[in-house]
C-alpha cells in the first residue's frame, strides 16, 4: 500500500513538473481491464477465426475492423480501416492489414504520431489442427484493442494523433509490417513512438514469472523513465530492459520500424512451452499479469501523446547495466528450473559460469562492451538451444 500511495506521489510531481503530460492515468481515467482482455484473447483464440489464417484471418480482420467502429475511432487509410496486402499474382490479395486512428487534439501536435500495434495473424489450422496463438497474438491485439478503448474513451484527449494497427502476415516474414512501412499513410518521422507486443500472456520458458521484456529503449534511453514508472504500479511485475541485437533477427514487427529508424519499444514475456503448439490456449493465459502489462503500455502510450518533448532516434545504442540484471535473472529462473526444462549439461556449465559474471558484473556496477558482447553471445546460445 506504502509503495502505490508514493508511486502516485511521484506520478503527481511528474505530471505538474512535465508540461504537457497529464496524471490522468492516475485519476480516473479508462485502464484495461483483466475481463476485458479475457473476452478478447478467448474470442481471438476460439474455432471461429481457425488460427486466424486464410478466411480465419479474413473473419479475424473483419472483427477488428467492427471493435474499431464501436470505439468510435476514425479509418486509417483514408475511408478504410483496412489495407490491403497485395500477392505477387495480379489482382490477388494476401493479407490485410487493419488500421485505425483517434485525432490528436493539439493544433501543433496533432501531426505527430503515435503507434501502438499487435499483428492478429497466426499458424491457422494444419492437418485438421486447430493452433489458436492465444498467447501468440492473441493476446497483443487484446491490448492494444484495450489501448485504445481507454485512449479514445479518455476525457481527455491524446494531443498527438494515435493510430491502433492490426498486422496480417507476421508469421510470414513480417510481410504485414514491411508493407506498411512502405505504404504508410503518415511519413514515418513524423511517428513520435512504435509500440508493439507479441505474446505478452506467459512468461519466458514457462518460469520467469514476474517479467515482461522491453526491447528498444537502447535507441530511445530517455522513455526509460517512463517504462520505470508505469512498472511501478505493478509490484508483481517487473519490466526487464534489453537489447534488442539479442535476437540475431527481427523477431516481430517492430523490424522494419526499427529498420527505419523509427523510435519503437517491443513488449514481450518470450517465448513458451505453448509456442506454436495447438496447446497455445486461451485457458493458459495469465490474465493478472496481462492485464498489468496492458497497463504498463497503456501508461507509455498516454505519455508519449502527451508530452511536449518526446525522445528522438539514437543511433549509438545505449545499454544500461539494468541490462544484465534483466539477463541475469532470466537466465537464473531457466538455470534453477534445468531439471524440468530438460536443459543438457553443457548448456548447465555455460549458464553457471556466465551467472557468475553476471553477478561480478553487477557488483561492481558497469560492464564493458566486450564484457556485454560475451554475455550476449551466450544469451543467444541458451535461447536457441534451451528454448
Amino acid at each position: 500500500m506504502k509503495t502505490r500511495k508514493f508511486a502516485g506521489i511521484i506520478a503527481l510531481a511528474l505530471a505538474t513538473l512535465t508540461p504537457g503530460w497529464s496524471a490522468q492515468s492516475r485519476a480516473g481515467a479508462p485502464e484495461p481491464e483483466e475481463s476485458r482482455l479475457k473476452s478478447l484473447v478467448t474470442r481471438l483464440a476460439s474455432p471461429e477465426f481457425e488460427g486466424r489464417q486464410g478466411q480465419g484471418g479474413e473473419k479475424a480482420a473483419d472483427y477488428l475492423v467492427t471493435q474499431f467502429r464501436k470505439l468510435g475511432a476514425g479509418p486509417l487509410f483514408k475511408d478504410s480501416f483496412l489495407q490491403p496486402i497485395p500477392a505477387r499474382e495480379p489482382g490477388k490479395v494476401q493479407g490485410r492489414n487493419v488500421g485505425a486512428m483517434v485525432p490528436g487534439a493539439s493544433p501543433t501536435l496533432k501531426d505527430e504520431w503515435v503507434i501502438v500495434s499487435a499483428h492478429y495473424d497466426h499458424l491457422g489450422v494444419r492437418r485438421g489442427t486447430l493452433y489458436p496463438g492465444a498467447d501468440d497474438n492473441a493476446s497483443g491485439v487484446a491490448m492494444m484493442l484495450e489501448v485504445a478503448r481507454c485512449l479514445a474513451d479518455g476525457t481527455e484527449k491524446p494531443q498527438r494523433s494515435v493510430m491502433f494497427l492490426g498486422f496480417d502476415l507476421e508469421e510470414v516474414g513480417l510481410f504485414g509490417s514491411r508493407y506498411f512501412v512502405e505504404h504508410s499513410p503518415v511519413p514515418l518521422d513524423h511517428v513520435a513512438l512504435f509500440i508493439t507486443a507479441d505474446m505478452i500472456g506467459r512468461s519466458l520458458g514457462g518460469v520467469c514469472d514476474r517479467y515482461v521484456f522491453v526491447m528498444g529503449s537502447e535507441h530511445v534511453p530517455a522513455v526509460r523513465p517512463w517504462i520505470e514508472e508505469a512498472a511501478s504500479r505493478h509490484p508483481r511485475l517487473k519490466a526487464g530492459l534489453l537489447g534488442s541485437d539479442l535476437l540475431l533477427l527481427n523477431r516481430s514487427d517492430y523490424g522494419p520500424f526499427r529498420a527505419r529508424k523509427v523510435p519503437y519499444l517491443f513488449f514481450s514475456t518470450g517465448e513458451n512451452p505453448c509456442y506454436h503448439t495447438p496447446q497455445d490456449v486461451p485457458e493458459t493465459i495469465d490474465y493478472p499479469k496481462l492485464e498489468s502489462i496492458s497497463r504498463v503500455i497503456c501508461d507509455v502510450a498516454r505519455r508519449a501523446t502527451g508530452d511536449v518533448a518526446v525522445p528522438r532516434w539514437s543511433s549509438s545504442p545505449d545499454n544500461p547495466l539494468a541490462e544484465a540484471v534483466t539477463i541475469r535473472d532470466a537466465m537464473k529462473s531457466l538455470y534453477d528450473n534445468r531439471e524440468t526444462l530438460q536443459i543438457g549439461p553443457t548448456q548447465v556449465v555455460l549458464m553457471s559460469n556466465t551467472l557468475r559474471t553476471l553477478n561480478a558484473i553487477i557488483d561492481r556496477g558497469a560492464i564493458t562492451a566486450s564484457e556485454r558482447a560475451g554475455v550476449v553471445s551466450v544469451a543467444r546460445i541458451i535461447l536457441a538451444s534451451v528454448l
